[in-house]
Formats: C-alpha cells, structure tokens, sequence
C-alpha cells in the first residue's frame, strides 16, 4: 500500500470534524485509519507514545468512576466515546505523520475543512434576517465554533511550516484573518480573551526561537496592543449577544456550589460524563439559565465525575503534553521546533477555553487529539531521522 493511500482516511477526518451531522462518516474514516496504522504497527513496531502514563491514568481513574457511577451504562458510553475514540486518534497521527509531505497533506485537509466551514458560516450569516449567530446551522453553535477556532490557529501556523508554496504564510494570514472574521460574528467574548492569550505566548516564543526578529520594545506593544484588542473585542461580544456583565454570569454561583458537592466526595465521583451534573445533581440546576446543565468548566465538570483523582488526571494529562511540547520548541530542527510551539498553543488554547465551558468534547476533542498525535508524530519521526543520520556518520 502507498504512503498516500494510507492518509486518505485520516486526512478525511480531518477534513469532516468540525462539520455537524457527520459522526457516521467520522467514526467509519477513524475506523480505517486505525486498521491501516495497525498494518504499519506489525510492519515496523509500535511508536513511542508520549504522556503515555498521563493517559494511562486518566483512562484508569474514568473506568473506576463506573463503580460509583450514578448511570453506568452512560458512563460507559462516554468512555468509550470520549477516550477510546480520543486514544485512537492520537495513536493514528502518532503512526502515519511521518515526513514533511504527510504533515503537509493533514495540514491541507485542515485548511480546506475550516475554509468550507467558515463559508458555511458566513453564508448562512449574511442571509438570515438575525442579527446573532444561527445555533443550528451548517457551522454548527457559535460556542463549538470559536472553540474549534482555538484549536485550529496553532495547526495553521503549523502549515506555514510544512507547505511547500512560496506564498504559504501570505496563505495562512489570510486564512487566520477570515477565522478571526467568523469568530467575530460568533461573539463569544471568552474566544478573544484565549486568543489574547495565545497571541502572546506566539509572539513570546517566536521571538525566544529566532522565527520573528522585533525588538523587546516593539515586542511589548504588540503585547499590550493583543491585550487591548481582545479586551475590547470580549467587550463588544457581550454588547453584540446582549449578555449580562461578568458578575451576572450564573457560572459564578454555580462554580462554588459544584465545589462544595465535590468536596462532599472528593475520592469518588457520579460517574464519567459531562451529564453527570444533571443526573446526580438536578438541585444545582436552574431554571432561570436551563443552558447551565453542566459546570462548564472542563476540571469542575471532571470533579463530579471521578473527583479529585479525576481533576488530577486531565491536569497531568495536559502538564506533560505540554512539557512535551516545550521541550520540542527548543530543538535544533525548525521544522520540529515550529512543532513544539503550535503545541504549546494547542495545549493553552484548549485548556484556557474550557475553563469556562466545556467543550472538550467529541469533534473538538478528537480535533485536539489528532492534532497533538500529528505535531507529535511528525517530531518523533523527524528526531529519529536525526539520530540515525548521526549514527552513520560517526560509523563513516
């Protein structure tokens, strides 16, 4: 079987993520991914699989929560979904990015995916008679949306280091100024104060890894001007949604409450589930604010799930992703360094956005996991290139 044979399934998952309605196609293109990465894995072994205890525990302490779980059966099906489903992914593009030229064939799939997405959302915008963003539309809710803009912008910057065209980057501003465009018209005031945030750890290690040279004056300004920009940009969202300030948000007496539950348990949880809120706990629901059915915050919702174990497993989980990544930003290879920094992006822009909400979640989640597994896989092939290059020359 070809090289390009083989990323045709997981380059169609990329490509159909981020669309509604597409859990079917999703699950059969994971399916064929999976079997082609095993045929690879009895050919040449399996890869190194990074944060591999992290995961491990993170899947030991959501099969233990089923011995508490307040519905089991559902709980079980949210593992299965949430981290069998997440687990594969991550071990695909772990296996199958091996060179440049299959980072760049994910990368376009990404591209194009988010391109027809974006023109989904901005048709559908410029032709209601709404002023707010379509809920139920073909781009799906404006929350999922900006959150899938999140973790898109670092696998963009990672294409401007994989395509081959001379006008790549001119492609890739472009590209991440029509995102930023459809993100506005989400109006999701949390999305501009992440995307702050990531704008500065971008400028940060960009200019620390020698890929931007600025001035630490001029660097500052652009600090201040991103923070300013999406302050403001946060403001307008709450305008433009007509949403109450940020000390009439319900989450902020909805947080202590979930705490305080927790707290009452902190060993064992109701069982794994972003649901488990609801079904063990229908007093903490409201019903002035009904879309507040779950913590909306990824750690608090992982609480009342399996408690404080749990909370310490998603936070390992993302600790060492995220030390992986940083290390890889300081390697000698551009490329692989270039890696490194769209992870740490990931990993801060993922987690920033979930603290309040929770949306790491199907798509979104098999979005990080592919990506993580992609950025991974492409730097663990890349090294070991290195190291062999290095063996033979000290054998020559």
């Amino acid at each position: 079987m070809t090289s390009s044979a083989r990323l045709l399934p997981p380059a169609l998952l990329l490509f159909i993520l981020p669309f509604p309605g597409t859990v079917a196609l999703r699950l059969l293109a994971l399916a064929a991914a999976l079997i082609l990465s095993a045929w690879v894995w009895h050919r040449e072994g399996m890869p190194q699989v990074p944060a591999k205890l992290a995961l491990l525990f993170w899947l030991a302490c959501a099969l233990f929560s089923l011995a508490t779980a307040v519905d089991p059966a559902y709980s079980l099906g949210e593992i299965k979904s949430e981290i069998g489903y997440a687990l594969a992914a991550y071990l695909v593009f772990l296996t199958l990015t091996r060179a440049r030229a299959d980072a760049a064939l994910f990368s376009k799939a990404l591209i194009l995916g988010s391109a027809v997405l974006a023109a989904f959302a901005l048709w559908e915008y410029a032709f209601s008679a709404s002023a707010y963003w379509n809920e139920r539309g073909l781009a799906g809710g404006s929350g999922s949306y900006s959150t899938y803009v999140l973790a898109l912008l670092p696998a963009l910057l990672w294409a401007g280091g994989t395509l081959q065209h001379r006008q790549r980057w001119s492609l890739i501003a472009g590209l991440i100024a029509l995102q930023l465009i459809v993100a506005a018209l989400a109006g999701q005031r949390a999305f501009w104060l992440v995307f702050g945030l990531q704008a500065l750890v971008a400028l940060y290690l960009l200019r620390a890894r020698g890929y931007i040279a600025i001035s630490a004056p001029r660097l500052r300004a652009l600090g201040a001007a991103a923070v300013v920009l999406s302050v403001l940009a946060a403001a307008g969202a709450t305008v433009k949604r007509d949403t109450g300030g940020w000390t009439q948000d319900p989450r902020l007496a909805t947080w202590p409450a979930v705490a305080a539950r927790i707290a009452e348990h902190p060993l064992a949880g109701k069982g794994f589930g972003r649901e488990v809120m609801k079904k063990a706990y229908p007093d903490l629901l409201s019903q002035k604010y009904p879309a507040v059915w779950h913590a909306h915050n990824v750690f608090l919702n992982y609480g009342m799930a399996m408690g404080l174990p749990g909370m310490v497993a998603l936070l390992w989980l993302f600790a060492a992703l995220l030390q992986k990544f940083w290390i890889l930003s300081r390697d000698e290879d551009r490329v692989v360094a270039l890696a490194g920094i769209c992870g740490v992006l990931l990993v801060v822009g993922v987690v920033a956005r979930n603290l309040t909400n929770d949306f790491f979640q199907r798509d979104l989640s098999l979005l990080f996991w592919s990506i993580a597994g992609m950025l991974l896989g492409y730097a663990q092939h890349a090294r070991g290139r290195q190291d062999a290059g290095k063996r033979d020359a000290a054998n020559a």
